[in-house]
């Protein structure tokens, strides 16, 4: 699993969460981390980005970004401006508004996973 956050208390808090669960994760802190982290790592099967990035593009378009240069990984968005919530997303891609709980995020990577495992 991929967190893309510049946040790094949230990366390190949810890093912790998913980690105790069982999850493999890493973390980008803008879309250039986010990409080259895909490049070496192929098997990446969740992404976890937030909308606002510093940078360029938002999370959203960074994920679709990482699709296209043939990504498989499913995509869970979080933010904490509910504007993000009626977003167009992919299908492959759901919205998690934040402050999110444990058992929240662990349900939303679970069917991330799931979502993986059906492409």
């Amino acid at each position: 699993m991929l967190i893309i956050e510049d946040d790094a208390n949230i990366v390190d808090a949810t890093s912790l969460l998913l980690e105790d669960a069982g999850y493999e994760v890493l973390s980008a802190r803008n879309a250039e981390q986010a990409h080259a982290l895909v490049e070496q790592r192929p098997d990446i099967d969740v992404v976890f980005t937030d909308v606002n990035l510093h940078g360029a593009v938002n999370g959203i378009e960074l994920a679709r970004q990482l699709k296209q240069r043939g990504s498989r990984a499913s995509t869970v968005v979080v933010s904490g401006d509910l504007g993000w919530a009626d977003t167009q997303l992919d299908a492959d891609m759901r919205f998690l508004a934040k402050p999110y709980g444990r058992q929240t995020l662990l349900a939303a990577v679970a069917e991330a996973c799931a979502r993986k495992s059906q492409v």
